[in-house]
């Protein structure tokens, strides 16, 4: 929000500088962003200066142009080359002088310099009333009258004044604090504390609005008393269209709001001065003499003032004509063909309460970010809506020439009393960390203009005023007290104490970490995906039941509104943006969560993602190539994060065209699924316009935890024995998956086999037969009680091919 110095210290009576000022708003909440100063014309005209032109001749090297000497009151005329048609010797004008800046009507910034123009040196401009933002007229110089005296600064002609800006952080809670005024009443609360002298606002004097001699037939139907809990109006006829009074003009442009005329800086100036947003319509273009409250059907189109036509939602509360023809979005935005013109002769002027909620949720939904709306959205004070009106009437009949032309609509079926709100004394001072007494709290309270209605030893109960909407429990009249007390003022203790947290080293952000640095330090990048995806990545896939979907109303982007009830799709999306940026090779892991609902109660899985895609090294002249990711690789990943969690003694599900994967394993423990990996279905990376294998291993993150919970690292001694290798080659059928053969040779094997692995298998249908697989097993076999002798090791490696043998039908290959 934008405040203006002079506008606070004109309203506290006061002359505090920006220092002062700035302080005092940071010690009751309101961050001061920035200062600047500002002027009540664009660049304050500084380095305009009045000079007679002397000479004016025709430029040699164009005719449209004149090569002039002005004197502005220097050691010597300066030579200026001029474009004005109507300049001529023996003027009066403004001279912008070399290193001047000037701005036009919009704001848009020139820079004056010394240069030469076909030749001729030109040291200045002389200017137009446009080129200084006088004015819009560009048919010529402005000249101004021989009396005006050379080197006349055109800062002190136009009595530009000087003021401070103060940019201040308005938090969602503040919506006292929305207003020039409202500021002024925290701050002489505060200043009130603090010096001990008492600080009163200065509020304008507002007369009663006069009856109308002979009112207008007019009327105001509210149908959704819900949404517009209070909506006051009245007609202004005989207005005047032209320009508002030079002190209002300076008053909005020292804050950055451009002057229109005198009916829309009226409202606006009101918008800023008391904080209640006013509404003007032309009372001619409201069709039926009435106006309506009321929603509108989903897609009814408006034509708003911006020329651009939106689709309504149902619950766009939207102020229409007797017809039903949508004016303006409540509290939001106007339309294009009901405002005021320069035709305009009666107004109806709004001053409505709307629901917060509601202005916010259709400011969002159609991207439409008004003044107005941001008051709305914070709460509105609904007990002041006449007060802004009288307001109004009383300028538009000052400087508009407007005669009240009815009654006063005043719709107000349920009144907003002030909150009643209980004070225990010792919960003050035990909050504020300060030994209030009660006539410290008192002398708050008053200041704040919180009525104290009882009084105890003990307690105190206050009524708060309406247009602070957020003050609505003990603890909220608490932070006020502190506010105005100076959070500066609250005494640090002596002596601090506090307490060590004591958590589990399986706790779950610990686990996060553990994992992502163990993930990191392999190559994986970390990504973070948006909970919301769109329920048209999941049409025809088959995925979950869309019945326990979750779903949201997005009003910034309504293709997003569901929330994630897998983790596979999201992670698609991250890899389909990074492929098309040439991101071909990807080793992908997110924490993330998914949504469901069951009976209408939702519920939230944790899971761990992890992806490749890609090759698994980078193709290089040894192996050109590459090494393409597969399905072991991903395999090996599940099986070091699950060791790194020292996880083991799984069941194995094979996997086959389920839930995104096209083929692939489920690890379950207790029957509980603890990781699924694999290929992901060519079917959902066709959807996502993805055309290389993507691989990916998803953890059920919480059980993964608890699994790792039960572990127990257990510290062996070094073998003092030596370890002995036996390789051994088996024909099996080509259904035998590992897991078969590694559950035989455990139990086989016994304490003394520690370790098994493949490293090689061979298939060939006219050697080994049909169906058929060679696969060569290495054993690593230890006894750490005494060295192996030859008989022990054939003894052990006999029964063990009798098991393989017996277990499996397998063939001993010689």
């Amino acid at each position: 929000m934008t405040l203006s110095l002079q506008w606070l210290n004109d309203y506290l009576k006061t002359d505090l500088n920006p220092d002062q000022i700035a302080e005092a708003l940071t010690s009751i909440g309101l961050e001061v962003e920035k200062i600047e100063s500002s002027e009540s014309m664009p660049g304050g005209l500084k380095g305009v200066i009045a000079g007679k032109v002397l000479t004016c001749e025709k430029h040699p090297d164009a005719d449209r142009l004149k090569v002039t000497t002005v004197d502005i009151g220097g050691d010597k005329p300066s030579s200026i080359v001029c474009g004005g048609p109507n300049v001529a010797a023996g003027q009066t004008v403004w001279v912008a002088v070399p290193g001047t800046t000037l701005y036009d009507k919009d704001g848009n910034p020139r820079a004056i310099n010394t240069s030469k123009i076909r030749g001729a040196l030109s040291e200045g401009m002389i200017c137009a009333e446009d080129e200084l933002g006088l004015g819009e007229s560009h048919e010529g110089v402005l000249v101004l009258s021989d009396d005006v005296k050379i080197g006349t600064l055109a800062s002190d002609y136009y009595h530009v004044t000087s003021d401070t800006i103060l940019e201040i952080g308005l938090t969602p809670n503040r919506s006292d604090a929305t207003s020039v005024l409202g500021v002024a009443e925290d701050l002489a609360a505060y200043l009130t504390l603090q010096n001990d002298v008492e600080y009163k606002v200065q509020w304008p004097l507002i007369p009663e609005i006069k009856k109308a001699d002979n009112p207008q037939a007019f009327k105001v139907n509210i149908r959704n008393a819900e949404a517009c809990p209070r909506y006051s109006g009245i007609l202004i006829s005989d207005i005047t269209i032209g320009p508002s009074p030079e002190w209002m003009q300076k008053h909005l442009q020292s804050i950055g709001v451009k002057s229109i005329n005198n009916v829309v800086d009226i409202t606006n100036f009101i918008l800023h001065e008391i904080g209640q947003p006013l509404h003007a319509f032309d009372a001619d273009k409201i069709a039926g003499r009435e106006i309506i409250v009321e929603t509108k059907k989903a897609g009814t189109p408006f034509l708003a003032l911006d020329g651009v036509t939106y689709k309504l939602s149902e619950e766009d509360l939207m102020i229409c004509d007797g017809e039903g023809n949508p004016m303006c979005i409540g509290g939001v935005y106007g339309g294009l063909n009901s405002g005021v013109s320069n035709t305009t002769k009666t107004i109806f002027l709004e001053a409505a309460h709307f629901n917060a909620g509601s202005v916010r949720r259709s400011s969002m939904r159609h991207n439409l970010r008004t003044e107005a709306a941001k008051r709305f959205e914070k709460g509105s004070d609904p007990n002041i809506t006449v007060k802004a009106l009288a307001r109004a009437a009383d300028l538009l009949s000052q400087f508009a020439s407007g005669k009240v032309a009815s009654e006063l609509f005043d719709i107000y079926p349920k009144p907003i009393s002030p909150v009643r709100i209980k004070l225990n004394l010792q919960k003050i001072n035990e909050t504020a960390g300060v030994k209030f007494t009660i006539q410290q709290i008192e002398r708050i309270l008053n200041a704040l203009h919180m009525e104290i209605i009882e009084k105890s030893a003990d307690h105190l109960v206050v009524t708060v005023p309406t247009n602070k909407a957020d003050v609505l429990r003990e603890i909220d009249v608490i932070e006020e007290i502190l506010r105005i007390y100076g959070y500066i003022n609250i005494p640090l203790p002596g002596k601090m104490n506090t307490s060590v947290a004591m958590e589990s080293r399986f706790a779950l952000h610990r686990m996060r970490r553990l994992i992502g640095q163990l993930l990191s330090s392999n190559g994986f990048v970390e990504c973070m995906n948006m909970s919301l995806t769109s329920p048209a990545y999941y049409k025809g896939l088959n995925a979950t039941d869309a019945s326990s979907w979750v779903t949201i109303h997005n009003t910034s982007n309504e293709s997003l509104n569901l929330l994630r009830p897998e983790m596979i799709i999201p992670t698609l999306e991250t890899i389909r943006r990074n492929v098309n940026r040439k991101q071909d090779d990807l080793r992908l892991y997110e924490f993330g969560k998914s949504y469901h609902q069951h009976d209408g109660q939702p519920s939230e899985t944790e899971h761990l993602v992890v992806s490749l895609v890609g090759q698994q090294q980078p193709v290089h002249w040894q192996s050109k190539n590459g090494n393409a990711v597969n399905f072991f690789s991903i395999k090996s990943e599940v099986h070091a994060l699950l060791s790194r969690l020292g996880i083991s003694n799984w069941t194995i599900r094979k996997i086959e065209n389920e839930s995104g994967l096209e083929y692939g394993l489920e690890y379950l423990t207790n029957n509980k699924p603890l990781v699924r990996f694999g290929k992901v279905s060519s079917a959902w990376c066709d959807k996502m316009d993805l055309k290389q294998n993507v691989f990916l291993a998803e953890f059920m993150f919480e059980t993964m935890i608890q699994k790792a919970s039960e572990y127990t690292a257990i510290y062996v001694e070094l073998n003092k024995f030596p370890q002995v290798q036996r390789d051994l080659a088996i024909v099996i059928d080509d259904s035998t998956s590992f897991e078969d053969i590694q559950k035989v040779a455990l139990k086989a094997g016994g304490e003394w086999l520690t370790n098994l692995q493949v490293f090689d298998i061979y298939a060939n249908a006219d050697q080994l037969g049909a169906g058929k697989m060679s696969i060569a097993l290495r054993f690593t076999i230890d006894n750490r009680d005494a060295t192996l002798t030859d008989k022990d090791l054939d003894q052990w490696f006999g029964k063990m091919q009798r098991a393989l043998t017996s277990a499996l039908k397998a063939e001993i290959r010689k």
